[in-house]
């Protein structure tokens, strides 16, 4: 960026280095990575001339001493020259004086290969129309009396290329022979042997570049300060060869390969590809008003628009159709191997090719449906316009878009072309993503162990609100249930606020009569939350003071687990008996009229007895006549609740002793048969039978919400957790909300193509998915963040 040389007086050092920075951009080599060896080593051979520039000194007269009417002739001499790396090309100022002469370097020009890779007789080609362009400007900044120009290259194939009728060659060569030809005539292009071409310096290294005052560079060739007739001359055999071959690759050109006038696998919509060849019409109309030929104006309207049509429509056609198009234009038929001979192919006038349908004699039907434009099926040009009628009538029914394109084209197994279409439209993709569940876990250790006290292993969750009148008022009161997951006993207690303070007491409540559990199991409540944490807190104050004397709660060693958010189903033992407990209770009262504080209570514990009298199988194993086990057999030592086991006292006296040893073969009795006859129970899976592909770090998801069902979030997966099995239950994912854990059945996986994996990649708060449909159950608790959770290391409830 320090080099200011708008002149080019060391392009034939600065090229050098812009080939360099090509070669380091084509390695691939990133900004924060060393370069390789051999480039390095060019780096500083190239760096080891820089500081050489300071010598340079350039007169800032062409004339020297002398004025320039005293210079008996004035030429203008411009040498082109291109290598597989680079094209330039340099112009000179040769003034003649009393038998002598003398050159002045008026300016030069460099430029460096494209990526895509081009012959050298194609570079040798567009360094000639750089000469021609520098020599052009030169003569318009100039007013000096120039009497001749000439132009010089070392290619006779480009020579050949000026000399003969550049309409025969493919477009690539023929544009620019005209535009060349525009610009200079025929008979001032002259050849150079190679080693006399002074702008070989600036495309090919050879010694390094020379900042000698007195060299080529900046004087000119040695052969200008001789007489004319001492200048270089083509061979004779050299040119009738170079024509000769060019003719024959023409031949071969035109015969196997049609070049493109556009590149269309540039462009990624119809919409883009439609106004890019609007400009070009629009820009041709405002050179023609600047040359005076025509009148108009310079905005895009309609007739630019039908023009890029068009022509679109003929270079899909002449890349797939150039056998048929030929004939078509000799006023023959299309051969029966073709496939457009069953379709009545024609030419209109505007060189498109259409189909002479059957209702072309139709009244009060457009022209585009009597004679639609045939496209090929596999063309680029066809999929950009199939998708842009996908997406103008909003992803719908293939059928639909099928039945607008025939009202102007046909294309061949249109239907398949649609299909493939939206099965590759990421819009589409997006709105057909849907959670893949893994295959349903195990039960966890807490549903399945036997011998234990009844509600050891806890879950808890809230219902309601229910509106209960208080004087005239109608307040809301809530129900917190509790379950045993072993048993799935229900205790239910009425609380009067879902604050935290509220949550507390009702579990106090359930402690003083259950006794405190082992392991308490919830969703992400912020009130469960804030109880599991000052619960903590007050038991280590309260161990602290007492030293081991605190209460029957605080000594209970209870570990509270949390579920991962949004995912209703991992709390599905507490979820059941939510739905149990509302119906018991509108069966139990159906009073259109809010009850009181009283009355509420009364019919919460009357559905409390009778959710936990349910049977838990179906039928007795052993006697027909025996009750079916409930829950309140563990609670109650009785079948149903209401009769209780009586004992007949011995006579020895050691009643106490015998009581106990019942009860405790009565309970052991009641856990044989949860083992027998509910357990069984449990073994079949009731969905998700199949292993599905584990969720990895890095895939692209759409987090499913349903309470947000028109804005479903984009995310990245950071951090995966995979149970004993190898399937993932859950995952931390990364969206432009922050960082969040969701259960598998929560993400949907995007078919996209990650180029950079870098899981720090937050997406941006527009990538959202609009109307992306429901799946799932609707998750009552808000969303947390991961550091506020505490997930349980093994399988969900």
């Amino acid at each position: 960026m320090k080099l200011y040389d708008p002149l080019g007086f060391v392009a034939h050092f600065v090229v050098h280095g812009k080939i360099l920075m090509q070669e380091i951009w084509r390695s691939g080599t990133n900004w924060d990575e060393p370069i390789a060896e051999h480039l390095r080593e060019l780096w500083i051979k190239w760096i080891a001339l820089y500081e050489s520039i300071n010598e340079v000194a350039i007169p800032r007269c062409f004339f020297g001493d002398l004025q320039p009417q005293h210079v008996d002739e004035i030429e203008i001499h411009v040498f082109t020259d291109a290598s597989i790396a680079a094209c330039a090309c340099v112009a000179y100022l040769r003034m003649a004086h009393n038998g002598g002469s003398w050159c002045s370097m008026i300016a030069a020009k460099t430029k460096v290969a494209p990526l895509r890779t081009l012959s050298v007789p194609r570079l040798e080609l567009q360094a000639a129309m750089m000469g021609a362009r520098l020599l052009q400007n030169i003569c318009t900044a100039l007013t000096l009396n120039i009497r001749r120009r000439f132009l010089w290259t070392d290619s006779s194939t480009v020579l050949a290329w000026i000399r003969s009728d550049g309409r025969r060659y493919h477009q690539f060569v023929s544009f620019r022979v005209g535009e060349i030809l525009s610009l200079t005539s025929v008979d001032e292009w002259n050849y150079v042997p190679s080693k006399m071409n002074v702008a070989d310096d600036a495309t090919k290294w050879n010694a390094g570049p020379s900042f000698d005052p007195d060299s080529r560079w900046f004087k000119g060739p040695y052969f200008l300060r001789e007489p004319k007739e001492r200048w270089p001359r083509e061979p004779a055999k050299e040119v009738s060869g170079t024509e000769a071959a060019s003719e024959e690759v023409h031949i071969v050109a035109v015969h196997q390969k049609i070049e493109e006038l556009f590149e269309v696998g540039r462009f990624s919509s119809w919409n883009r590809l439609i106004r890019t060849m609007a400009q070009v019409y629009r820009a041709v109309k405002v050179w023609k008003r600047f040359l005076g030929r025509e009148k108009c104006s310079s905005l895009l309207d309609r007739d630019d628009f039908v023009k890029a049509e068009e022509a679109i429509w003929r270079q899909a056609q002449a890349s797939a159709y150039p056998e048929e198009i030929r004939e078509l234009k000799n006023g023959c038929r299309v051969q029966k191997r073709s496939p457009l001979h069953t379709l009545s192919p024609v030419l209109d006038e505007h060189g498109v090719i259409r189909m002479d349908s059957r209702i072309s004699s139709a009244p009060h039907v457009p022209y585009a449906t009597r004679y639609p434009v045939l496209l090929p099926r596999e063309h680029r040009i066809t999929y950009l316009l199939v998708h842009e009628f996908h997406k103008r009538f909003l992803h719908a029914n293939g059928e639909t878009v099928c039945n607008e394109l025939r009202q102007q084209f046909y294309v061949p197994k249109l239907r398949v072309l649609v299909r493939k279409v939206s099965r590759e439209c990421q819009h589409c993709k997006i709105q057909r993503a849907r959670p893949v569940p893994p295959l349903m876990a195990p039960l966890p250790k807490v549903r399945l162990t036997p011998f234990i006290r009844p509600f050891t292993f806890v879950g808890v969750d809230y219902m309601g609100p229910f509106l209960v009148k208080i004087g005239r008022s109608s307040v809301k009161r809530w129900i917190c249930l509790f379950t045993c997951l072993t048993i799935r006993a229900i205790h239910l207690e009425l609380v009067h606020s879902l604050s935290t303070a509220s949550c507390i007491m009702a579990f106090r409540r359930f402690v003083a009569r259950r006794g405190a559990p082992s392991e308490v199991f919830s969703d992400n409540g912020t009130n469960f939350v804030g109880a599991n944490r000052q619960l903590a807190e007050e038991k280590r104050k309260l161990d602290k003071i007492n030293e081991g004397c605190a209460s029957t709660f605080t000594n209970a060693q209870t570990q509270w687990h949390f579920n991962v958010p949004v995912a209703p189903h991992m709390g599905g033992p507490w979820e059941r008996m939510v739905r149990s407990v509302k119906v018991a209770m509108r069966a139990i009262s159906d009073n259109p009229r809010h009850p009181s504080d009283e009355v509420i209570e009364t019919i919460m514990l009357e559905a409390e007895a009778i959710v936990n009298s349910r049977p838990l199988t179906y039928v007795p194993l052993e006697d027909v006549h025996q009750d079916a086990l409930t829950p309140n057999h563990f609670l109650m030592y009785g079948s149903t609740g209401i009769k209780q086991p009586t004992t007949k006292p011995d006579c020895d006296g050691n009643v106490l002793r015998d009581s106990y040893k019942l009860t405790q073969r009565i309970v052991d009795g009641f856990w044989s048969r949860w083992t027998r006859e509910y357990l069984p129970m449990l073994t079949r899976r009731t969905k998700w039978f199949e292993p599905t592909k584990p969720l990895e770090p890095g895939d692209l998801v759409v987090v499913v919400d349903e309470n947000s069902r028109n804005s479903w979030e984009r995310g990245r997966i950071l951090e995966t957790y995979p149970d004993k099995s190898g399937q993932v239950r859950r995952a931390k994912i990364q969206t432009s909300r922050g960082v969040f854990s969701r259960p598998a059945v929560k993400l949907a996986v995007l078919d996209v193509a990650v180029q950079d994996k870098n899981l720090e990649d937050v997406p941006r708060e527009s990538e959202v998915v609009h109307g992306a449909g429901n799946v799932g159950g609707t998750p009552r608790c808000g969303t947390q963040r991961v550091k506020q959770l505490t997930v349980p290391s093994d399988e969900s409830v």
